[in-house]
């Protein structure tokens, strides 16, 4: 604030901050100011929100939970056995209640803040020895007087046995949440009175919704209450080790592990043996940790194990990518997406082993009247099968659900682009012309370049014009890439030209450029790069803006460059 003070010398003016104190005592807002001061001092205290809801990085919120534990229960940080979410919870000074929580199936857990009363009630459904799906309910319910500092698991939903995530997710809540919900002046806990709405939520949109902020931070700390990471990633570290060591030792020639998802596959399931827990819940955390490779292990589809599979790791970093699909699913998006439903009409594509494949003898095969995906694809999967794109819908308050799946057919499309001078010159299919392609990609930086500019008819002169540089200094970048091409160069000629990440992967090897995953820049750049590839600069910076970061160097917007094959 703006002081101005008056002495017999004149009107002083001091710009300073003030320093306050702000709690609540027994239901009242109270705010104390402590100093005035020219500078902030933050040291010890957690960046907030305007709705009082933690900054945190996924990084802070792991050391938080390990702080947690360390504060309340120490003894769990290294012990799976000592591990228990009633006792942490009654230890934070919380109760645990179980109740049918009665019209509102979506709830799984639910913190009480303040006192309130909650109407219960069978409410949920059921399926029969014949698979009839039908509805059980109440049909005069009743209500019940939940007390201050209550955690409440809906056994409508949740089976009290199976309920440990959600009671470590609501402890998070308590935690991280209190002062958002204070604000909101939720004093009513009954969820069929809180005012929610359905939000269509994409990780390159600025979601304005906290909610959905506050479930992905309780989510998270509630993975690691239940896992904590330093314990867990040794836990990985281990298992991956004796595997290694063993096949080093032992392998032979029709033995042993054939790629990582068959290796992230047993330590997955070594982890569910030693820590009793869900083959779900362990696979979320390993690929949580950065085990991107995990991702082709444990999938479930249908309720049954498929089998391992291993893919680039480029093609499949983000949480709303999948090659992993239902056929329920597939029918459902054949019936509103024409290009999907034209590929698998003419047998182009066919379902195998939850993913769909391209229908070649090199990829695919039937065994017992049913499609079975070869040696090959199992271990090529991001170069034979088709990379659906996840959606998500905040339903209410506690959960997000699967929304919709839609084919990812500017990435095919981008990808045959690059690819179809090879395919046609020398008679491949896609996947032999993406092998070539990456094998003859030019080894120099500026050969790279050159190569995809001339693909997109365009010149240097063109694309100085476009980047606001000279002819010389482009040139001068060109064949100096180690001291000039940064990673934001790479960004903003992949959104020029649409380049898959693939490729774009290979520009950032020949300008020798190194990523890191601690640099907040590089992380959000990498975002761009491997998801917002074919959205526009526009769309990249205001994701930049978005995450406190500088906006990419702009160029002309309205210039289209003349695509020639």
């Amino acid at each position: 604030m703006e002081l101005k003070i008056l002495t017999t010398s004149g009107v002083i003016t001091w710009n300073c901050i003030i320093e306050a104190w702000c709690c609540f005592i027994e239901e009242e807002f109270c705010i104390s100011f402590e100093s005035l001061s020219t500078t902030v001092n933050r040291r010890g205290f957690e960046l907030l929100s305007p709705f009082l809801v933690p900054y945190f990085t996924n990084k802070r919120v792991d050391e938080v939970t390990e702080e947690l534990l360390f504060k309340y229960m120490p003894e769990a940080l290294s012990d799976p056995k000592k591990r228990n979410a009633v006792k942490l919870a009654k230890k934070m000074g919380m109760d645990v209640r179980y109740y049918d929580v009665y019209e509102h199936h979506g709830v799984r857990g639910i913190i009480f803040f303040t006192e309130d009363e909650l109407i219960v009630g069978e409410d949920r459904y059921e399926t029969d020895e014949d698979g009839n799906r039908h509805l059980v309910k109440t049909k005069n319910p009743g209500k019940v007087k939940i007390p201050a500092g209550t955690i409440v698991i809906n056994t409508n939903k949740i089976n009290r046995d199976y309920s440990s995530f959600h009671i470590y997710h609501e402890c998070i809540h308590n935690v991280f949440h209190y002062l958002f919900f204070r604000l909101q002046q939720m004093g009513s806990n009954d969820p069929r009175r809180m005012k929610t709405k359905d939000i269509v939520v994409d990780q390159t949109d600025e979601v304005k919704d906290e909610m959905y902020f506050i479930e992905k931070q309780a989510n998270r700390g509630a993975y690691g209450l239940m896992m904590p990471v330093t314990d867990t990633k040794d836990r990985i570290y281990a298992e991956k080790g004796k595997i290694e060591r063993k096949e080093r030792t032992e392998r032979t020639e029709n033995g042993g592990h054939k790629h990582l998802g068959e290796i992230y596959e047993s330590v997955g399931k070594a982890l569910s043996t030693a820590l009793h827990l869900p083959h779900f819940h362990i696979r979320a955390r390993m690929i949580q940790l950065g085990f991107i490779e995990a991702k082709g292990a444990l999938n479930y589809v249908e309720r049954k194990l498929i089998r391992p599979f291993a893919f680039n790791i480029d093609s499949w970093r983000q949480s709303e990518h999948t090659y992993v699909i239902d056929r329920g699913s597939v029918i459902g998006i054949c019936r509103n997406n024409a290009d999907l439903r034209t590929i698998m009409e003419n047998g182009n594509y066919v379902y195998a082993e939850g993913h769909v494949v391209r229908n070649k003898p090199k990829f695919v095969k039937k065994e017992e009247n049913k499609y079975v995906l070869t040696d090959f694809a199992i271990t090529h999967i991001d170069d034979c099968c088709l990379r659906f794109v996840r959606q998500y819908k905040q339903e209410n308050i506690g959960q997000f659900v699967f929304g919709k799946m839609y084919y990812d057919a500017e990435y095919v499309k981008q990808t045959l682009f690059y690819l179809s001078d090879i395919m046609n010159r020398e008679q491949l299919d896609e996947l032999d012309a993406k092998i070539d392609y990456v094998e003859n990609f030019p080894r120099t930086f500026v050969k790279a370049f050159d190569m995809i500019m001339k693909q997109n008819g365009e010149s240097r002169e063109g694309v100085a014009y476009r980047l606001h540089m000279s002819d010389n200094t482009l040139r001068e970048w060109l064949y100096n890439p180690e001291g000039r091409i940064k990673l934001d160069f790479i960004v903003t000629i992949t959104l020029m030209w649409k380049i898959p990440e693939w490729i774009s992967r290979l520009l950032i090897d020949r300008a020798m450029i190194r990523v890191s995953e601690y640099d907040r820049r590089h992380q959000a750049l990498e975002y761009v790069r491997t998801v917002l590839w074919d959205q526009g600069v526009e769309e990249a910076n205001r994701f930049l803006k978005s995450r406190g970061q500088d906006m990419l160097a702009v160029y002309e917007d309205d210039y289209t460059p003349k695509k020639t094959r």
